[in-house]
C-alpha cells in the first residue's frame, strides 16, 4: 500500500481543493505572488507541508487557509473541508461582498451599456444616488 502524502505543491494542492477551477489558474496565481506564505509569495512548485497557513488573494477577498491534508486528486465539493481549516475572519468576506456590490453599481455590464435601462436599474441607479447624495 502507499503510504500517505506528507508535502505536496502548492498549486496542485490548491488546484485539489478548489481554490483555483484549473492548475494552470493556480500556478498563474501563485506566479503572480497573489498566495502567500508567512508574508512571502509562494512559489507554484513550493511544497506545502500540513501545519502551513496560506493566504490566497482571490479578486478582492483574502482567503486565509491552514492545510491540514493532502489529496492525491482533485476532491468534490463535499470532501474539501476535510482537506483544510478556512481561517478567514468575517470581516474580510462581508468586506469583499461589499466591494463586489459597490462594482457591480458603478459599472455596468457590457450588454447593459448598449441598452437604455430597465425598471430594476432605473430603481437602483435612483437608490444609490439617494445614497450617495445623503453622505
Amino acid at each position: 500500500m502507499s503510504e500517505p502524502v506528507q508535502t505536496q505543491r502548492a498549486d496542485k494542492w490548491l488546484h485539489h481543493v478548489r481554490i483555483f477551477k484549473t492548475r494552470s489558474l493556480s500556478t498563474q496565481s501563485c506566479t503572480k505572488g497573489n498566495v502567500t506564505l508567512d508574508g512571502k509569495p509562494v512559489k507554484p512548485a513550493r511544497d506545502l507541508r500540513a501545519g502551513d497557513i496560506l493566504e490566497v488573494v482571490r479578486g478582492d477577498l483574502l482567503i486565509r487557509l491552514k492545510v491540514t491534508a493532502f489529496a492525491p486528486r482533485r476532491l468534490s465539493a463535499p470532501q474539501v473541508a476535510d482537506f483544510y481549516e478556512n481561517l478567514t475572519p468575517l470581516e474580510w468576506i462581508q468586506k469583499a461582498a461589499e466591494l463586489r456590490r459597490q462594482k457591480e453599481l458603478e459599472t455596468p455590464r457590457e450588454h447593459e451599456m448598449l441598452t437604455k435601462p430597465n425598471k430594476q436599474q432605473l430603481r437602483q441607479l435612483r437608490e444609490w444616488e439617494e445614497q450617495n447624495h445623503s453622505m
